[in-house]
């Protein structure tokens, strides 16, 4: 039975209950406003001591795509409890259930980038915060914006604190190196949200901690991803879920938001971001034939598929997952399809050698200034230094391209010398003329 008060907040409803706590919503009589209220499942130490260890996380914690802590307390009957903000809205969960349900691509590929804007802000070097326990459960959109906001930062390990080195988390999420016990780090989170990506994408997980990758989302019959994008996610979603760590891509969430931004605007990521070409998946393609866009068909009906699921475990557990079963729909067989490759610009050749190329126009101005010298002066003076300052212009213009630039200048001077004569030649005339009269 709930409580009708947990000091001031007048309990509402109970929301939700996890493995190790009970979150309700609950009336904050002195803000005026609705919070969530997290309460451990039991008093035994160990509970008490995972949901302080939350709150301390969680109060380092301020980013919009995060819950935020408003404080915490606790009574006689409660040795401990977290008030948190109240988001209405639903879980990643409840969208993607029934198994077998798929978001739009845009819209899956839009909540994981506001999953790995909270990753980077937590994973960036003052904090080093891993949530070892990203799932579908544990994002929830507002209702109205269908703002992304991460929770349960209740198994959440500060690397510069401790090792992480236990298995906790969920069984279905949970990486190679997390389930093994052999140490967990920030590509911990980002194989997870691959996880999540992929079932977003495809309505189903892929297969965990086993020899057999997993198949491409686009190569999944029913999965609609837009074709100018349809390798490109691939690429990404198989390369979060890289078994060794070293090779998983991107190698930062950093990286991932990036990625997922430049996927969403159709742009190429910045340098040192992409994930082209270090990826291990590598699609088929064909020499010659039109592109093949896979079939489009409506999610299968019938019961859905009973699907093995565990969690918190504590030691290295290396199932084959989803287990052997009739598929009610065509198989995937990986046959030759062509799928186009990103578009790379050629480069220009570079030549070792400039061509040279000259102005016409330099070189009839200096030919005409030169001949202003011997003959009726001014009559080819004037065009020389027109033509001149023409060539000049030409040149500045060609940006390097055109040479001449010595002879324009050579026809400027003689023509400006040869006016100049002339016109001192025409003052003396009159002073001479005036004088005799």
């Amino acid at each position: 039975m709930l409580p009708k008060y947990i000091g001031r907040y007048r309990i509402i409803e109970r929301l939700g209950q996890g493995g190790m706590g009970t979150v309700l919503r609950a009336e904050d009589e002195v803000q005026h406003r609705q919070v969530a209220i997290k309460l451990p499942n039991d008093t035994e130490p160990d509970t008490i001591r995972r949901l302080q260890q939350e709150c301390e996380v969680l109060t380092q914690l301020q980013h919009h795509h995060i819950v935020q802590v408003y404080g915490s307390g606790s009574d006689p009957d409660l040795p401990f409890y977290i008030v948190m903000e109240y988001v209405d809205g639903v879980s990643v969960s409840s969208l993607v259930n029934p198994p077998g349900t798929r978001l739009e691509p845009r819209r899956a590929l839009k909540i994981a980038l506001g999953v790995a804007e909270a990753l980077a802000y937590a994973h960036r070097s003052s904090l080093r915060i891993i949530h070892r326990d990203i799932k579908p459960a544990n994002i929830l959109l507002q209702r109205d914006t269908d703002t992304v906001k991460v929770t349960d930062f209740g198994i959440a390990s500060v690397l510069s604190a401790q090792s992480a080195r236990t298995a906790a988390g969920t069984l279905a999420y949970m990486s190679p190196e997390q389930a093994a016990g052999v140490g967990a780090d920030e590509r911990t989170d980002l194989y997870s949200l691959g996880v999540m990506l992929y079932e977003m994408l495809t309505g189903q997980r892929p297969p965990q901690i086993a020899s057999t990758p997993a198949i491409p989302p686009s190569g999944i019959t029913g999965v609609a991803l837009p074709y100018e994008v349809r390798d490109r996610v691939d690429r990404l979603v198989l390369g979060l879920l890289a078994n060794d760590r070293n090779r998983r891509t991107p190698q930062t969430a950093k990286e991932l938001v990036e990625e997922l931004r430049a996927i969403q605007e159709g742009r190429p990521a910045r340098t040192g971001t992409s994930t082209s070409g270090s990826a291990p998946y590598a699609p088929t393609q064909r020499a010659s034939a039109p592109p093949i866009p896979y079939p489009s068909q409506p999610p299968r009906s019938g019961p859905p598929p009973s699907r093995p699921y565990q969690e918190r475990v504590s030691a290295p557990v290396y199932p084959q997952y989803p287990p052997p079963q009739p598929a009610p729909q065509p198989v995937y067989v990986p046959q030759p399809v062509y799928v186009p490759q990103p578009v790379y610009i050629q480069p220009q050749p570079v030549y070792l050698v400039p061509i040279i190329r000259s102005s016409g126009k330099a070189t009839t101005a200096l030919t005409m200034a030169i001949l202003s010298l011997f003959t009726i002066g001014p009559l080819l003076a004037l065009p020389a230094v027109i033509v001149g300052h023409g060539a000049l212009k030409e040149i500045r213009l060609s940006g390097g391209q055109l040479q001449g630039h010595g002879k324009a200048v050579a026809a400027l001077v003689i023509g400006y010398i040869v006016l100049g004569f002339t016109l001192l030649a025409c003052l003396a005339i009159a002073a001479s003329s005036g004088t005799h009269y």
